[in-house]
């Protein structure tokens, strides 16, 4: 059983190895900053919306105010002629209003909040995306570089140390140590 798991270990090796030689990096880094940049106008849009919404409730809010006042108003003038009648409904339509308005203070807050953590994440991604196009420029410089393109990429695995290697690293090691047999 030992043996069809390293059989099927090497397999897999091979197999990934021969991928990323297919693999062209230029390509793959190429596609990323596209993926990237799409994005991030999906973010910015949202922000966008974000922040087009929060001024539609602050508007909200201004107006949920004017009201808040006018009532305020009525209430005195009502309180001021004797008319506890024409009060109530004035009242109820002021307490209405202070839920309104108290329930707005928190959506906006909310949204606010929602902007700012799409905002920051916005920003993270911009950073990101620059570093991606530095490490693109940087691969496409070091291609353009390369003289007769004969040279591996970075892609690509290092030779293994053959045999005849270690047996020279061997018997030069034995020499420094005056171990020659």
């Amino acid at each position: 059983m030992a043996f069809m798991t390293r059989l099927t270990r090497l397999f897999r090796a091979d197999l990934h190895a021969l991928l990323d030689r297919l693999e062209a990096p230029d390509l793959v880094l190429a596609q990323a900053v596209r993926e990237m940049e799409q994005a991030l106008d999906q973010e910015r849009r949202t922000v966008a919306r974000l922040e087009r919404e929060g001024e539609r409730l602050v508007a909200q809010e201004s107006a949920l105010q004017r009201i808040l006042t006018q009532t305020g108003e009525a209430v005195d003038d009502c309180l001021e002629a004797g008319q506890d009648d024409l009060a109530r409904p004035v009242i109820r339509r002021r307490l209405e209003t202070e839920r309104q308005s108290a329930a707005l203070h928190r959506r906006r807050f909310a949204l606010d909040s929602e902007r700012e953590r799409r905002a920051n994440r916005l920003a993270e991604q911009t950073d990101r995306l620059a570093d991606l196009r530095a490490q693109a420029a940087l691969y496409k410089e070091e291609e353009e570089t390369d003289l007769g393109g004969a040279s591996e990429s970075w892609s690509h695995a290092e030779p293994g140390v053959r045999e005849t290697d270690v047996e020279v690293a061997l018997l030069q090691a034995k020499r420094q140590r005056g171990m020659t047999s």
